[in-house]
């Protein structure tokens, strides 16, 4: 991916959270055990997002799999536990509580009604069924019943490039730590 193509996933919608990534790490006030409990959080939403990312299948067909089995939603819950464990790190409660507005009064919002609309035209019924019976962000104690049984792929994680998101997650706690020296 060229230099170009890097700057036009910078948008209104992605440019406040980079912002509050460099504020993050800016403000970051980080301790041995702050760096330690937030990093288990960060490995934790993760590796959510890492077993997420090995299932899914992208437009070609309705991802019952895995986590998606229990939630809708498995890579944005990832997001939030390593988000959560960024500012546990970074010992900055201010920056969470605003993540956490935006995080769920806007960004879910937004995302759900886009790609319910999406899914529902790709997938129709098959879609509306799972919709109804899969909790969309806190995980169901069993999974669907109708799920799909495919296998983690990490050909998958590649290809929904959870490498690169895992490599920029791992250099924003690395830059947090690194505050504490």
């Amino acid at each position: 991916m060229d230099l170009e193509k890097k700057l036009e996933k910078i948008t209104s919608r992605t440019l406040p959270l980079y912002i509050l990534i460099v504020l993050l790490i800016i403000f970051a006030n980080p301790t041995g055990s702050s760096c330690f409990l937030g990093f288990i959080f960060v490995l934790m939403g993760e590796a959510l997002r890492f077993w997420a990312a090995g299932h899914i299948r992208k437009n070609d067909e309705l991802t019952t799999s895995g986590p998606y089995a229990y939630m809708q939603s498995p890579l944005y819950l990832g997001s939030f536990i390593v988000g959560t464990g960024l500012c546990i790190m970074a010992r900055n409660p201010i920056i969470w509580v605003i993540i956490c507005v935006v995080f769920f009064f806007s960004y879910i919002p937004r995302k759900k009604e886009k790609e319910w609309g999406r899914l529902e035209n790709l997938f129709g019924e098959e879609f509306i069924k799972y919709k109804n019976k899969v909790p969309y962000f806190i995980p169901g104690l069993n999974p669907y019943p109708e799920g799909s049984k495919h296998p983690w792929s990490f050909a998958s994680v590649i290809e929904n490039t959870e490498h690169q998101t895992a490599i920029a997650i791992f250099l924003i706690a690395l830059f947090i730590f690194i505050r504490l020296l």
